[in-house]
């Protein structure tokens, strides 16, 4: 079984119940956090995670709303000895490390239990997580400058879970999520709340769009995530413009609700 808490579900602008998108992943003895945003430390008490099972940390991309809470993560494994597996491509790893230094400089070479994992920016990457478990990641479209990846794992049980985030629809994400049981994918914007809009201006995706990634790719179930504040405010909308007149099973969790792949 895999559980995956949404500690956070909101975009960049998150505002009122949505907090900026994070995840944490539980299977049997492995644990994995997803995304470090500001809120991050508080999301992470709030959901009752102890310092201690934080022990694997992915970051998808460089911007502030899915990084800067890093710092303090950082502070406080350090200050309690607690070792640290980072998974996050090159721009990410530096910018992380800029972060600390910034705030806290001696973080930036007082790190003995923090181990990097730079994954490729160039195309697909797979690495051992160990417990069974197995990332896979692939490079997506975002603004010139800022690569970002989407991940895949895969459990020792059969279970598969698929994370896309800041992203337009892409061939990269229907290949990696390819049979996934769970593909968690962004819907920055509603093609039916924002006539209109186009999504891809702003490098994100509709609730739409995300449906039909997750039709092409043969996923069972889709998760909408990094949603807008105009948005988030209407689940029932988002999920029948995800489903666009099919049996897909869609859901839009608040933060603090749990999925579980069985």
């Amino acid at each position: 079984m895999v559980e995956i808490l949404f500690l956070g579900t909101g975009g960049a602008f998150s505002a009122g119940s949505r907090s900026n998108l994070a995840l944490w992943i539980k299977s049997g003895d492995f644990r994995m956090l997803v995304e470090a945003g500001p809120p991050v430390m508080h999301q992470l008490a709030t959901a009752g995670v102890p310092a201690t099972e934080i022990t694997r940390l992915f970051v998808s991309h460089c911007h502030g709303d899915h990084v800067l809470g890093f710092p303090m993560l950082a502070l406080t494994l350090r200050e309690m000895g607690l070792p640290l597996q980072v998974y996050a491509g090159r721009h990410t790893v530096a910018s992380l490390d800029v972060l600390c230094a910034l705030v806290y400089p001696s973080l930036a070479t007082e790190r003995p239990g923090f181990t990097w994992h730079t994954l490729s920016e160039q195309g697909l990457d797979e690495r051992d997580l160990g417990d069974g478990v197995r990332l896979r990641t692939a490079v997506v479209p975002h603004p010139p400058g800022i690569p970002t990846l989407a991940c895949r794992w895969d459990f020792a049980g059969g279970q598969s879970v698929v994370f896309v985030t800041d992203t337009t629809p892409n061939q990269a994400v229907v290949e990696l999520a390819h049979g996934g049981d769970l593909l968690v994918h962004e819907a920055s914007f509603s093609a039916v709340l924002q006539p209109g809009h186009n999504a891809a201006n702003h490098h994100h995706s509709t609730a739409r769009q995300a449906g039909e990634v997750a039709r092409r790719a043969g996923c069972r179930r889709l998760a909408l995530v990094h949603l807008g504040p105009q948005i988030g405010v209407q689940p029932d909308v988002l999920v029948e413009e995800a489903r666009g007149g099919t049996d897909l099973d869609v859901v839009v969790p608040a933060d603090g609700e749990s999925l579980v792949v069985p």
